[in-house]
C-alpha cells in the first residue's frame, strides 16, 4: 500500500524542530543551561543569569588593604572578584601623592571640607561598607563591565540592610559620582540617580556623614 505525504504543516514543523537541535548541538542557539555552563567556561560561576547580567549569591569578603567604601575584593565559589559599586563614590581612605586633586573634589563635594575631613569620611565609608559586608551571604549583581579597563567590575551589592550604595548615600558617607546602569527587573539608571538624590537631601537635612562636617 502507497503511504500517503505527511501534511505540510507536520512537515514544517518536524524541520523546525530538527534545526533546533542541530543548532543546540552546534552551540548556534543555548539549550536549558547553557548559559550557566558557557560562564562557568569562561571562570564566572553562575547562580542566576539574565541577560548580560550575572547574580553571584552568597558571596564573602576578602581581606585586601584596597577595600575600600566602594571597591572591595569578594569570593563566591572560590573565585575572587574586586567590585566597585555603581552611582557612587566614597572619598578616599588615605591621601597618597597621586589623589590630591580627587580629595579636594570630594571635600568640595561635601560643602568645603579639609583634606583631613575627607580623609575621615573616606575610613567611615570604609568600615561602614566592611561591617555590613564581613557578615557574608551578601550578593553581587554586575554585568562584568570593567572600570577603566581595569581588573575590577561595576557591581550593585544587596547586604540583607538594602543597597549597599544607597545606604551609603543615605549615611552621608557617598556622594553620587560615577558611572549608573539600569538594573534588570529594576529602576531605570534615571530614577536610581533621584532616588539617590532624594536620599542624600535627607542625609544633608539630619546633618550625616560628611554632611555635618560643614
Amino acid at each position: 500500500m502507497r503511504l500517503r505525504p505527511a501534511p505540510a504543516f507536520l512537515r514544517y514543523g518536524l524541520a523546525v524542530a530538527v534545526g533546533v537541535a542541530v543548532a543546540r548541538w552546534k552551540g548556534w542557539i543555548p539549550g536549558e543551561g547553557a548559559g550557566r555552563a558557557r560562564l562557568e567556561e569562561v571562570g564566572r560561576p553562575a547562580t542566576r543569569v539574565e541577560g548580560a547580567w550575572e547574580e553571584l549569591v552568597g558571596c564573602r569578603l576578602v581581606n585586601d588593604r584596597g577595600n575600600d567604601g566602594d571597591s572591595f575584593v569578594v569570593e563566591h565559589q572560590g573565585r575572587r572578584y574586586t567590585v566597585r559599586l555603581y552611582f557612587v563614590d566614597c572619598p578616599e581612605k588615605v591621601r597618597h601623592q597621586y589623589n590630591g586633586d580627587r580629595l579636594a573634589d570630594q571635600g568640595r563635594y561635601f560643602g568645603g571640607l579639609s583634606e583631613g575631613e575627607t580623609v575621615g569620611v573616606g575610613e567611615a565609608a570604609r568600615d561602614f561598607s566592611l561591617e555590613r559586608l564581613r557578615a557574608g551571604g551578601f550578593a553581587v549583581l554586575t554585568r562584568w563591565e570593567a572600570v577603566f579597563d581595569s581588573e575590577r567590575y561595576y557591581a550593585f551589592v544587596g547586604v540583607p540592610q538594602g543597597d549597599l550604595g544607597e545606604l551609603l548615600v543615605r549615611e552621608g558617607l557617598a556622594r553620587i559620582y560615577t558611572k549608573g546602569e539600569n538594573r534588570p527587573r529594576g529602576l531605570r539608571a534615571a530614577a536610581e540617580k533621584q532616588r539617590l538624590r532624594d536620599l542624600e537631601g535627607a542625609a544633608r537635612r539630619a546633618r550625616r556623614g560628611g554632611w555635618g562636617l560643614r
